[in-house]
């Protein structure tokens, strides 16, 4: 902003030209911005200040994480049995009318095989101890795009049990779901197997979150602590927050601790020669 100052005549009637003092005050944006990148600098050098302390939760923090997927979770395994939602209405011979049939019968033997009629005649069948939700938490269906094949995946702890139940659902789905639907039966595609691999836990997945969480949770804390200290540490503290530049500093009590001691311990020295010194003399 400017400030104007108007010099008054000198009696002849005539006003002297005005005189213009502009005054140039920092915006607050400005200087929001210039503490902003200062702290964001000093944020940067205390992380690399402390990147070895980083590096070290980093490591424990995969360490605990893979420890943990190894000893508390169990191992899951899956099987996969497939339909073929499509059959012939003419002489076993399909028709784009049956092709397109099979394509809209698919979502919805998506929705029924979740049915409570599916799943408590699955848990009755196998004998499970189990409840229907429990049943249900265990199965996954997948449509691949473009296609009338369903695939429905088991997944349980026992490598037997997720085969039998992703072969029973096929099974009672083939008998029931027709009947209920009022149309022809899906063929089964495919059996499931025993699966010989373990399917989860994914031990390097639980290794890479333990680590990024690691050091994440470490630098957290330094940039917290950083940010909540509003001690005055050295004299470009001082004059960065109150733009106020100190005469001198005092060295660090420590220091003058330091050097007492050396000091005392000098004398001490110094007396014992003195002492030594006057006994050989005595003599």
């Amino acid at each position: 902003m400017g400030l104007a100052t108007r010099k008054k005549g000198d009696g002849s009637g005539e006003l002297a030209p005005e005189k213009e003092t502009l005054t140039v005050v920092p915006s607050l944006d400005q200087n929001m911005d210039e503490e902003m990148e200062i702290d964001l600098l000093d944020i940067v050098y205390l992380l690399l200040d402390k990147m070895h302390y980083i590096i070290m939760c980093l490591l424990i923090g995969a360490v605990l994480f893979n420890a943990f997927s190894f000893f508390f979770i169990a191992p899951t395994y899956e099987s996969t049995a497939r339909m073929y939602v499509v059959s012939a209405s003419n002489d076993s011979v399909v028709d784009l009318t049956d092709l397109n049939i099979g394509t809209s019968l698919t979502s919805d033997y998506e929705e029924l095989m979740f049915s409570y009629p599916v799943l408590d005649r699955v848990i009755h069948e196998l004998n499970l101890d189990m409840e229907t939700d429990e049943l249900k938490a265990m199965i996954t269906l997948e449509n691949p795009q473009d296609t009338r094949i369903l695939n429905v995946k088991a997944t349980s702890t026992d490598p037997e049990e997720a085969k039998n139940i992703a072969n029973k659902m096929v099974e009672v789905s083939v008998e029931y779901l027709p009947e209920t639907m009022s149309t022809n039966p899906p063929n089964i595609a495919q059996t499931a197997r025993l699966a010989d691999s373990k399917a989860g836990p994914s031990y390097l997945r639980y290794t890479l979150i333990g680590a990024i969480l690691g050091a994440f949770l470490y630098c957290a804390y330094l940039i917290v602590r950083h940010l909540m200290d509003d001690t005055i540490h050295t004299s470009e503290d001082m004059e960065k927050y109150f733009g106020v530049v100190p005469l001198t500093s005092i060295p660090n009590s420590e220091a003058f601790v330091e050097l007492e001691r050396k000091e005392d311990e000098d004398d001490i020295r110094r007396a014992k020669k003195r002492k030594a010194f006057r006994k050989g003399k005595k003599k």
